[in-house]
């Protein structure tokens, strides 16, 4: 089975980067149970994504198909900062970082992020605060359910 979708798409979001990480509920005056997130910048993080995403032309990955996501967040060194740390090994967590992304990703590259089967992340030290992200369709088997050589 063969199919023409072989796709990579590459775009850039700008920081500050959101997070998803720790939700809480709690009940307000009214008596409404209401959840809250962690995340300062998440609401506008992701809209960031989707607008980068949807501007670098990237389109839904079909049902069915791996996802494939890389992406280096690049961080701006604060200032007066001890410059022997080579990598920022720091909050935020790369794994609150991705579950942003990858949820922002959702319905833009593709249908859920349980497509997702490969994920390449990392933090560095940048002049720009700046994601780069990259995002492949992986490729079918030529012939599924055959024993490869």
């Amino acid at each position: 089975m063969t199919d023409d979708f072989n796709e990579m798409f590459y775009f850039e979001v700008p920081g500050p980067f959101g997070v998803k990480g720790s939700t809480f509920s709690f009940r307000d005056r009214s008596g409404t149970i209401r959840t809250k997130t962690d995340s300062k910048h998440g609401k506008s993080f992701a809209a960031a994504v989707r607008w980068a995403a949807t501007n670098a032309g990237v389109t839904m990955i079909p049902k069915g198909r791996g996802v494939t996501v890389s992406v280096i967040y690049g961080f701006k060194r604060p200032k007066g900062h001890d410059h022997d740390r080579v990598e920022p090994c720091v909050r935020p967590d790369v794994d609150k970082l991705c579950r942003a992304l990858m949820d922002a990703l959702t319905g833009i590259a593709y249908h859920d992020d349980g497509q997702v089967v490969g994920l390449s992340v990392r933090k560095v030290y940048a002049e720009l605060a700046i994601a780069r992200v990259v995002v492949m369709a992986e490729p079918l088997e030529q012939n599924p359910g055959q024993k490869q050589p």
